[in-house]
């Protein structure tokens, strides 16, 4: 067990680039043309917004220490102590979190490492896991061949 564990993936900014470029070739269009009033009142909010969303990139992902969960998804941030944890369930690719009280967490899709090192690190907090054989029918992962005494 690692004293904690983190899996991150940040929103695409790569996506962003183009549109930024396309919006200010047209803003450079609209000065050079003399463009009327009613074209800079809709571009500018336009190039507003997709700076906007460059600059607050959402973060999804997963951080456990030794006395909580934390999960990152988008632009929000939850908190489970692992204190309140009752087991993970793992079905056809759906990850939930069930605590004591049997309220039900979803873990986002976004927010998942490979299923073996989430199930790594959960067992070794203690954090039983339920439902493996789902993962095994998905072939996720495969069942370990146990050894026959006296064969």
């Amino acid at each position: 067990m690692t004293s904690f564990f983190t899996y991150f993936q940040k929103g695409r900014l790569a996506h962003a680039w183009p549109a930024l470029v396309a919006g200010l070739a047209m803003l450079a269009l609209a000065a050079e043309f003399h463009a009327p009033l009613w074209v800079w009142a809709l571009m500018i909010p336009c190039l507003s917004i997709c700076l906007f969303q460059m600059a607050v990139r959402p973060l999804f992902g997963i951080r456990l220490t030794a006395h909580k969960l934390l999960i990152y998804n988008g632009l929000g941030e939850s908190s489970v102590p692992l204190c309140l944890i009752k087991h993970l369930r793992v079905s056809q690719g759906s990850y939930v979190i069930v605590l004591a009280s049997g309220q039900e967490i979803t873990l986002p899709e976004k927010t998942l490492p490979d299923p073996l090192s989430l199930i790594r690190e959960l067992t070794a907090r203690d954090i039983p896991v339920r439902a493996l054989s789902d993962l095994e029918a998905s072939g996720k992962l495969t069942p370990m061949k146990r050894n026959r005494v006296g064969s």
